[in-house]
Order: structure tokens, then sequence, then C-alpha cells
């Protein structure tokens, strides 16, 4: 374990090094041979949350019941989902991930602005990773510590009491029925029933936390547009002075990094457009059903209902500020390229200006579903829907 969170001055000019070794673990990175250990996982999650939680959704139980339970539902199926997704991705998920160190490596053995910029990036998205993990770890703490710490002292007090004055109803991390348990009033039911949650919400946080390594991706993406603004800015310092051979090859590393990029950001728009088009459908119906729940409902049972919707908020809102970043950055390059006086240089060298300003034109996104950008302003957007949805729903019901 101390090997794989260990942080080596190589990981320097690698991709997510330390989540990728985590990952290897549990059969989401690596060796193809210990994916059963997701499949075998993945299951049990399906057997004990995904499939009792229909069962909650009937005209037997009270509106508010069932208004919660399909917001966990969607939460879980959108974890389900993505690392399905994934799976099927996966040959693209490691290509971008190879260009991506591909194009790091070649800054390895330099020391300039571009190597200095590769490690405080590196490292800040390092720190990131983690301060990310941690607050996962907290969420899933809460999440399933909080009901227990209520329930057990409860049980308790209410057993002192005559059997005709016991009002005993147990707060559940999940709004769920497990196979016929009555996990509600019955405490050996309801401890069975958090023994066999806890585990599997653990799991979902790791998935979490695997679904942050996309927007990592997007940083690192990013990353490399920065790195084409910045060659562009010490060939504009260089002036007219340099020899052509110099700034032909300079300008062929500008270009080809340039394409690295933009085959990076196509790369990655293929993996996600498919996963943020449901996350952003499932992250406006779950904003707007958890709204409508919360405000009927003022008891602890919030708390866990605020860690689903503080999840998916930061997961959105990190997804719409990167894309958004990536996309900015992509078009600071016509400006850096104009800024070298390229119209001074002899033809040769204007082609090569040519071409950069050119593929700069061309809007570099991540998308959902092809079609629907992912930045501030759609996320915007979508929190500004999901609360007309709040209040629809609010005036119907």
């Amino acid at each position: 374990m101390a090997k794989i969170l260990t942080r080596t001055l190589s990981d320097n000019f690698r991709v997510m090094p330390y989540n990728l070794r985590v990952f290897a673990m549990v059969g989401l990175w690596g060796d193809r041979r210990k994916q059963y250990r997701l499949c075998v996982v993945l299951l049990g999650a399906l057997v004990v949350i995904i499939f009792p939680k229909p069962v909650r959704i009937s005209d037997r139980h009270p509106f508010e019941s069932i208004v919660r339970s399909v917001a966990e539902l969607i939460f879980a199926a959108l974890c389900y989902l993505t690392v399905i997704i994934l799976a099927i991705k996966s040959e693209p998920f490691r290509q971008v991930i190879a260009k991506l160190e591909q194009t790091l490596a070649l800054f390895r053995d330099t020391n300039d602005q571009c190597s200095q910029l590769i490690v405080e990036v590196n490292a800040n998205i390092h720190r990131f990773s983690l301060s990310y993990a941690k607050l996962h770890l907290f969420y899933v703490l809460l999440f399933n510590v909080a009901p227990p710490v209520y329930n057990y002292p409860h049980y308790l007090l209410q057993s002192k009491l005559p059997p005709a004055n016991r009002t005993l109803e147990f707060m559940l991390p999940l709004m769920q029925d497990l196979y016929g348990l009555d996990v509600r009033h019955n405490i050996a039911h309801y401890t069975i029933s958090w023994m066999s949650i806890t585990p599997f919400c653990a799991f979902f946080t790791l998935i979490l936390w695997y679904k942050g390594s996309l927007f990592m991706l997007i940083r690192y993406n990013t990353l490399l547009y920065q790195l084409v603004n910045l060659l562009l800015q010490q060939f504009e310092y260089e002036g007219p002075g340099a020899r052509l051979r110099q700034k032909h090859h300079r300008l062929q590393r500008i270009v080809e990094l340039h394409h690295r990029a933009i085959e990076c950001t196509t790369l990655l728009d293929s993996i996600l457009s498919l996963i943020l088009l449901i996350q952003f459908v499932g992250c406006l119906l779950l904003l707007c059903l958890i709204l409508f729940y919360v405000s009927r409902n003022h008891n602890l049972i919030v708390i866990n209902l605020g860690v689903l919707f503080s999840s998916i908020f930061i997961e959105m809102m990190c997804f719409s500020y990167l894309g958004n970043q990536l996309t900015e950055e992509n078009a600071t390059i016509s400006n850096s390229a104009f800024n070298c006086h390229w119209y001074e240089e002899p033809i040769v060298i204007r082609k090569y200006f040519l071409r950069i300003i050119l593929q700069a034109h061309r809007k570099a996104t991540i998308t959902a579903g092809k079609f629907y950008n992912v930045n501030i302003v759609t996320f915007a957007q979508l929190i500004k829907t999901s609360y007309t949805y709040y209040m629809l729903m609010k005036e119907m019901f």
C-alpha cells in the first residue's frame, strides 16, 4: 500500500500515476485479467443497492419516500453507467493517457519554463486528487455513520419504554426494502442491511473518485494547450534575428504539440460525450428531486441527501469549469500566434503560423452527446433548469 501511495520525482511527468495505481487494485486500470474483481463488486452492488430500489417506487409508499428513492436510484445509476461506459471505452481511455504521457515525456530532460509548468500543474492535480478523495471519504463516513449513531441510542432509549409507548422507526442510509427484511423496526434486520450496504457505498465512493479522474484528464489536455501558448511566447521573444532553420524546428515542434492536444481533445470527447449526456440529464433530475424532498423534510435524513447533492454539484461544476478552461486556452493560441508578427516572416514560416491559427479557430470543447458544450454557461443553465422543475413540482404536489 505504501508503494501505491508514494509519489516519486518521475511522477512529475506522468499522468495520474497515484490514481492509476489505486484503480489497478480493483480492476479499473492496468491488467485486464484483474477486471473480474470489478465485475464481482458491480454484481454485488446491483444485488444489494440497485435491484431493491424499484420496490420502493409504488403507490403503497408515501410520495416523498418515492421521491427520495428515485433520487438515490438515479445517483447509483449514474455511478454504475459511468463504469460500464468506461469499460466499453477502455481503449480510447488508454490511448489518451498514453498520448498525454508521451507528450509530457518530451519535456522531461529540459529545465525551462515548460518543464516547470508541467511539474507545477501535476503537483496541483495531485493535491486536488488527494483533497477530492478526502472529501468523498468524509461523504461516505457521514452517509453511513450518521444513521447508526442516531438509531442505536434511540433504540436503547425506546427499549426501556413499555411496548405500547414505543414509536421506533430507524433512519436508513438508503430508502429501500432489502428482500423482505423489516429494516425500519427490527434492530437485527437493520444491522444486516446497514452492514450489507456500507461496503458498496464505499465502492461507489471509489467510483466517484474514478469519475474525478476524467476531469483531471481534461486539465492535462488543457496543459498541452498551455504549453503551445508558452512556446509561442518564447518564439515571440526570440525576435527576427533567430536563424531560419532554428525557427523552422521550433515551429514544427509547436505544430506537432498543438496537433497532439487536439487529438487528445477528440479522444476525450469520444470518451466523455455519452457519460456527460447521462450525467447532465441525471443531474438535472437529481437536483430537482433533492430540492423537493429537502423542502418537505427537516430532519436528519436530509444529511444523506445533502451528501448526494453536494457530490453531484461539485462533480458537474468541475467538469464545466475545466471544460470552459480548455476551450479558452485553445482560443488564446490564436492571439499568441498573432503576437509573433508572423506576417513579417518568410513564407515558409508563415505557413506554420497559418496552420496554428486555423487549428486554434476550430473550437476545442468537451460535449455532452456531441451537441451540448460543457462549460460554465451551460452549468448555470443546468442549475436554473433544475430549480424551474423544482418549482413546478412544488406547485403540483
